[in-house]
């Protein structure tokens, strides 16, 4: 019966805690997702790559903000590139830079 009970405690656990494989948040009752279709590629790659250090509207991280910076996507490609930038992104494509420069835009 112990056996029972420990191996029930632990599917049910891992059902309550497990991660979601959603692409996007889930919304519950009084949330609104405020981006456009076209800033969702952008948002996707922020937090994947940018997140960890930035922030769109707060300054209390290790980068500046970056709501509304003003870079072209070749500019800023070459930056997240050179060793200006730690880390450097060089993975980054312009086209990904790009969507992150509509989601980051005012």
């Amino acid at each position: 019966m112990v056996v029972f009970i420990t191996i029930m405690m632990m599917l049910f656990s891992s059902v309550i805690f497990s991660e979601t494989a959603e692409e996007e948040p889930r919304f519950f009752c009084g949330t609104v997702d405020t981006i456009t279709e076209e800033q969702r590629a952008g948002r996707k790659l922020f937090n994947a790559n940018c997140a960890s250090c930035h922030k769109l509207d707060k300054d209390d991280m290790t980068g500046p903000a970056l709501r509304g910076v003003k870079f072209d996507s070749l500019s800023l490609h070459e930056y997240l590139s050179s060793k200006k930038h730690q880390p450097t992104f060089p993975q980054l494509s312009i086209e990904q830079i790009n969507e992150i420069l509509k989601y980051t835009k005012d």
